[in-house]
């Protein structure tokens, strides 16, 4: 007897959609990764729905590629997309995917909520996301959502390198105190002062990369310099109030919420950022379990179609998605 069409239906895909990168990845339907791509910036807030389109379709082809599969093997496609922050902006996105994924089922979101579906054991709780911008989500087990974020909130990646700059400027000019920053920032970026620096940036269209600017600021943080550590703590303080704001509304104070501190400010620049973030949510709820994401948000993507083929994955999920960096490394 012929395999049905549902039969060969054998893979789902996982898509975090964002500013910085695209992350795909094609799973099994156990969840379990064979194959996973990357492309660039896919928030059509940027560069428009057309390029973030094509940004995800490159992901979704090397994915496949390195799966040994192919799209009409997909039963369902999920992502989590940057910029997707009002009703209208899905048919944006799905308006400008149809012809290349068909019939292939999607669903899409924003991507603030990857980092709890990724990490919490149900897929469910709060998620503070900081890396080119800053959000903040919260999943509830029956099913509410709600976001807010990427809307000029001081805490994100954006703000941090503007701090930071504040910082040396007014150091130098003396409105602020002496900083080690004064040396290290100019350093990173090939000036000899802050004064050429900010020439630079003000009469050449020098452009200050956060590549170089936030690991310089949370080196010299490292190293004990207070204006360094004050300008880390404030992000920290704010990143904490967006995590308590969200307990507070939703009344979840002594359930034991999950608090997911996710993006590459969190994960890629030491403890100093998180250790503040966890005080902070302790400090309004100490039955908050707070975890920095150990897991790619992708592999929430990923759950999340999963689910909409009806396949269960609490029970084994930490098991299944421990593989998930391993497939992006690949």
């Amino acid at each position: 007897m012929p395999a049905s069409r549902t039969d060969r239906l054998n893979y789902v895909i996982g898509i975090d959609a964002g500013t910085t990168k695209t992350d795909a990845v094609v799973a099994n339907l156990e969840g379990r990764p064979l194959g996973a791509g990357s492309s660039g910036c896919a928030n059509w807030e940027v560069v428009g729905e057309k390029a973030a389109a094509a940004a995800l379709e490159e992901a979704i082809r090397r994915a496949l590629e390195k799966a040994a599969a192919d799209l009409p093997s997909v039963r369902h496609v999920h992502i989590g997309a940057a910029g997707l922050d009002w009703p209208e902006d899905e048919a944006r996105l799905r308006s400008a995917l149809a012809p290349f994924l068909g019939n292939v089922p999607l669903t899409l979101e924003n991507d603030s909520y990857l980092g709890a579906r990724a990490c919490a054991p149900a897929g469910h709780g709060i998620t503070v996301s900081a890396g080119s911008g800053v959000c903040a989500s919260y999943l509830g087990a029956a099913g509410e959502r709600y976001f807010y974020g990427y809307f000029g909130e001081l805490g994100g990646g954006t703000a941090i390198d503007q701090l930071t700059l504040h910082a040396i400027l007014r150091a130098e000019d003396g409105r602020g105190p002496k900083t080690d920053l004064t040396s290290s920032i100019p350093k990173a970026t090939g000036h000899e002062s802050v004064g050429d620096l900010l020439h630079a940036l003000t009469r050449t269209g020098y452009v200050l990369a956060h590549t170089v600017i936030r690991p310089s600021l949370f080196a010299t943080a490292a190293r004990g310099d207070p204006v360094a550590i004050d300008v880390v703590t404030t992000f920290g303080r704010e990143l904490g109030l967006m995590a308590t704001n969200l307990i507070m509304k939703f009344r979840l104070k002594g359930s034991a919420p999950y608090v997911i501190a996710s993006g590459s400010l969190f994960t890629r620049t030491g403890p100093l950022l998180f250790d503040v973030f966890r005080r902070i949510v302790h400090g309004a709820d100490d039955s908050a379990a707070v975890r920095l994401n150990n897991r790619p948000p992708v592999a929430g993507a990923v759950r999340v179609a999963l689910g909409a083929c009806g396949l269960e994955t609490n029970d084994n999920w930490e098991s299944i998605s421990s593989s998930y960096q391993g497939a992006l490394d690949a």
